[in-house]
């Protein structure tokens, strides 16, 4: 493995990402390819599963229906009068690209929607990989090399330590998600495109994969999130060496940018509305997901879950301590010497929203997949490739389980089973 890597250095950096990329989704075949051998009775299918059957599951159902009829127009409801789970809970872009492609290619959805996210999550590896060597850069340049030797060896550096952060998220326990009907490659794509350009500090361009990814999957609002306190945070720069007033007319664009971010977030949530005639038909349809179907109450699912699993008193003080390890994790020197400030937003934003919205369950693996940046100081712990070569075989290993325990079916005691 070791010579394998020596000899791909010599390639260009965008054929050592795709490489990265491709191996780790090739590993992703072999092990829905292997587990679904092992899938006997589910809902799809009385029997085991071949590798295309077995990527278009669970909510790729969803994806489907959308792609082929849209979404509806009276919500459902459950006997006891509550709305019934629903496609209103899925984002439109993922399942409307890969409907339209159906229609104009003649291939199936089934054929289509894979290939698009596996094809997408090649877009996406580019935008990882520019991401952290953009953050690496950003976070060296505050101690520049004394000499052209020295710059040269900062940026071989930098290159190998992002190509490294890339396989590390490709190998990631959740990755293979990336290559099924789900709509997890677009968003990331659109989400890792995005927070580059925020980096780069490019705010007009930012706005066409934030729109984008808030049409994919529930990042809008920390998206929007970051993107605003960033603009704070530059103001507050600014107004230190011009005064406020010019800070703040300089930003303007910025500003303006940001607002637009915001507004993204409500296309989906105002569309359901506006089609069904219901203000809360997006976050009643999401929480009929929940048992019982509650009304969103912000951060209480965590407590409630938490007592649930581990018991009133140990559950929460768990919780506590997670959330105390996060924030040290976050604030750590090596994590802010080199993720550049916006992506410490970012990384802040989306476990707050996750905190604030999310019900934490057997698919909250899934959705931790946006907090990918922090994957880049566990890589930059050590220079060592043995170290390194530990943490891809790690993740790698873990897929088994997240394939073997949540993807593949299992009826439990009481019908049912735990999604991925």
């Amino acid at each position: 493995m070791l010579g394998v890597w020596q000899r791909a250095s010599s390639l260009p950096l965008a054929a050592r990402v795709a490489l990265i990329y491709a191996a780790s989704r090739v590993w992703g075949w072999a092990i829905f390819s292997a587990v679904g051998l092992h899938q006997t009775y589910s809902p799809w299918k009385g029997a085991a599963m071949t590798y295309s059957e077995f990527v278009m599951i669970w909510d790729a159902d969803w994806y489907a229906t959308i792609a082929d009829t849209g979404y509806p127009s009276q919500l459902p409801l459950t006997d006891t009068g509550q709305v019934a789970q629903n496609e209103w809970a899925f984002y439109p872009l993922y399942p409307l690209v890969a409907g339209a492609l159906t229609r104009v290619t003649g291939l199936s959805y089934q054929v289509v929607a894979p290939t698009l996210s596996l094809l997408a999550g090649f877009g996406a590896a580019w935008f990882i990989f520019r991401l952290f060597e953009s953050s690496l850069a950003a976070r060296a340049s505050n101690a520049a090399p004394a000499t052209a030797s020295a710059a040269q060896n900062t940026v071989s550096n930098i290159q190998t330590t992002a190509l490294w952060g890339l396989a590390a998220v490709s190998f990631c326990a959740v990755a293979p998600i990336l290559q099924t009907g789900y709509a997890e490659a677009f968003g990331l794509l659109f989400l890792s495109w995005a927070l580059y350009l925020l980096v780069q500090g490019r705010y007009g361009l930012l706005l066409i994969p934030a729109l984008a990814a808030a049409l994919s999957r529930p990042v809008g609002v920390p998206l929007g999130a970051t993107v605003g306190i960033w603009w704070a945070v530059t103001v507050v720069r600014r107004a230190r060496a011009e005064g406020i007033g010019r800070a703040l007319s300089t930003t303007i664009g910025q500003l303006a940018g940001a607002l637009a971010v915001c507004a993204f977030a409500f296309i989906h949530p105002v569309h359901a509305w506006l089609a069904t005639g219901r203000i809360d038909a997006y976050t009643a349809t999401e929480t009929a997901w929940r048992t019982g179907g509650e009304h969103v109450s912000p951060f209480l699912p965590w407590l409630t879950q938490s007592q649930n699993y581990l018991g009133q008193v140990v559950g929460p003080a768990v919780l506590v301590l997670l959330l105390a390890a996060y924030l040290l994790a976050l604030t750590a020197p090596l994590t802010r010497a080199v993720l550049h400030p916006a992506l410490l937003t970012w990384c802040a934003a989306y476990a707050l929203y996750m905190l604030a919205f999310f019900n934490p369950q057997s698919s909250t693996f899934r959705l931790l997949l946006p907090l990918f940046p922090l994957l880049l100081p566990v890589v930059a712990l050590s220079a060592s490739q043995a170290y390194r070569w530990l943490l891809l075989g790690l993740g790698a290993t873990t897929q088994f389980g997240w394939v073997g325990w949540l993807w593949h079916w299992k009826q439990l005691p009481g019908g049912g089973d735990y999604p991925p």
